[in-house]
């Protein structure tokens, strides 16, 4: 939610004049007169052009603002987009042109099956977890692309491996050459000698110089294990040994547990931090509240999973509504949610919250007739997604993916995306969806995020996010989530003159377009720069007249004195 500032009489009375004076006035066509009985049927008339929005937008530009981490603009890269994907300079520029600060490898539930040491070596190897997909992405390529592309790494651990295996993945992306550390034996029998043993395998690969990933967690949605599991859902898909929070946690007889892993990784690497899988609902006494129960005081952080569905009402206009109304639900939900269960099962310790998989998918079971998680509405939400989990406090999130490939179970009659681009073997062009425009424009946001009253309804109208790119300019972030032109009077609360302004915008004709023009340009190239921000003129004062077109996304960054 929109957090309220705190206005001075004049500020309130004149945002408040402000607001009667948008306010749209009836013509005299408008009054309504009596009309006589008809003699015969009327022609039909052509429906009025909807109203135009007026809103007043109002910034409290003297405040200190909250920081919030360029984690926040993360997002997934799976193995199984393999090496030839990675290496593809088409691929390389446009996420690193993205803005993405964040990739969480190697790949959702594919993360509980991935054998790391195996597939780095191309054969399974004696005591390790096999290599299951001999054709997809190794660890070395990760590490290739992360460097080429700049982009920090979170790693999902197989929650099937014993803490040893763990602690030799750590090694491989983190430990010198020369690391004497001993990683010692596991519960299995199998030597996992020393941390600089592990260096000595990624320096063979190309890269003597350590990655160092700082961000983990052990396991994907461990919760969801297959049935053959005791005690897991019959629907269940993930590849794991248990469904039990507290098994998960403390292991058992047969298999480490979430604090055995940690410890071990810790060891060869105590700089780290180390997330625990957590779940959407908290609240209630199941995965979570055992998870908590007996991780919550040594979890880094808490990792929370969510896909929000969308439904055939058959009708578009209410389908596309029901979308954009769910992130200023759904994120105070989820938080709010966490932080009982917290004070509930973990002594009220204030967990930081990671959401690392998020996006929209059709009603689960349902043939997939409108696609929307390809279309402008999906960028729409994932912008307004990232914005309620900044204003609601969230750590990290990242969205679910870059690229994908089809997923034949929920496309139905038209084939689905959930990545930024299309995948390469389907569409060799990579096209890039609108929703891969969020980053961009996200990323030249700034890290502070400051107070903002809007007098628009933010679930059906405009949302708004406002902050600070440096001491000198003021940005303010709006979505038009209507059909309808929106005409806004801008206040910069505190601001002697506005100098200048730049603009980013993502347009489309439609919600339910399937391209977006990025600042005007519909294919830029891919580092991005023949879409240039376009520029606007200041103000003499801390006032300015924008109108945001329908169903956009807008970034103004404004300088001001």
């Amino acid at each position: 939610m929109h957090r309220p500032i705190a206005l001075t009489p004049f500020i309130a009375l004149s945002v408040a004049l402000s607001l009667a004076a948008l306010q749209p006035q009836p013509s005299a066509a408008q009054q309504t007169t009596p009309t006589p009985r008809p003699t015969r049927t009327p022609r039909p008339t052509p429906s009025p052009t909807p109203a135009r929005i007026s809103a007043v937008i109002a910034v409290d530009a003297l405040a200190e603002g909250t920081p919030f981490s360029p984690r926040m603009l993360g997002n997934n890269l799976p193995a199984w987009l393999k090496r030839q994907v990675f290496e593809h300079p088409v691929f390389r520029a446009r996420v690193a042109a993205s803005g993405i600060r964040m990739l969480r490898i190697p790949g959702g539930s594919w993360s509980d099956e991935y054998g790391w040491l195996s597939c780095e070596t191309g054969a399974d190897q004696p005591g390790a977890f096999p290599c299951r997909f001999p054709w997809a992405a190794r660890p070395t390529d990760f590490i290739n692309f992360l460097r080429a592309t700049g982009i920090e790494a979170m790693y999902t651990v197989n929650v099937n491996y014993t803490a040893q295996e763990a602690a030799a993945l750590v090694a491989f992306f983190n430990s010198a050459i020369t690391d004497t550390t001993r990683i010692g034996t596991d519960i299995r029998g199998t030597d996992w000698y020393t941390a600089g043993r592990w260096a000595q395998l990624r320096a063979a690969g190309g890269n003597v110089a350590p990655l160092g990933i700082r961000l983990w967690e052990i396991g994907n949605e461990v919760y969801g294990g297959k049935p053959v599991v005791k005690g897991c859902p019959r629907n269940g898909w993930e590849n794991t040994w248990t469904c039990s929070g507290e098994e998960y946690i403390k292991g058992n007889a047969e298999h480490d547990g979430f604090i055995k892993m940690r410890a071990a990784m810790l060891a060869v690497d105590p700089t780290i931090q180390v997330g625990a899988v957590g779940h959407e609902s908290s609240l209630g006494r199941g995965w979570a509240y055992n998870v908590l129960l007996h991780g919550g005081q040594v979890m880094d952080y808490y990792v929370v999973h969510t896909y929000p569905q969308y439904y055939n009402y058959g009708n578009p206009r209410r389908e596309i509504e029901h979308i954009l109304s769910i992130p200023q639900q759904l994120w105070p939900k989820i938080k709010s949610e966490a932080e009982i269960a917290f004070a509930d099962a973990a002594g009220g310790r204030q967990i930081p919250i990671v959401v690392n998989e998020f996006g929209i998918v059709p009603e689960w079971g349902k043939e997939d007739y409108r696609n929307y998680m390809n279309k402008q509405v999906a960028a729409l939400f994932i912008a307004d997604s990232i914005g309620q989990m900044i204003v609601n406090g969230y750590a990290m999130a990242a969205h679910w993916n870059v690229m994908n490939g089809p997923s034949p179970e929920l496309s139905g009659r038209m084939v689905n995306e959930f990545g930024l681009m299309f995948d390469y073997e389907r569409d060799p062009q990579m096209t890039r969806q609108p929703k891969y425009y969020v980053y961009p424009i996200w990323a030249r946001f700034g890290d502070r995020i400051l107070p903002v009253n809007s007098s628009a309804d933010p679930a059906r109208e405009l949302s708004v996010y406002t902050g600070r790119v440096d001491a000198d300019t003021v940005s303010v972030l709006v979505l038009n989530k209507s059909d309808r032109p929106a005409d806004a009077q801008i206040a910069l609360i505190g601001v002697r003159r506005i100098t200048r302004g730049l603009v980013d915008s993502l347009t489309a004709t439609s919600a339910d377009a399937t391209t977006a023009a990025f600042n005007g340009v519909t294919d830029p190239k891919d580092d991005l720069s023949d879409a240039p921000p376009k520029l606007i003129a200041g103000s003499a004062t801390g006032r300015l007249s924008y109108t945001f077109a329908p169903y956009s996304i807008t970034l103004l960054r404004l300088d001001v004195q």
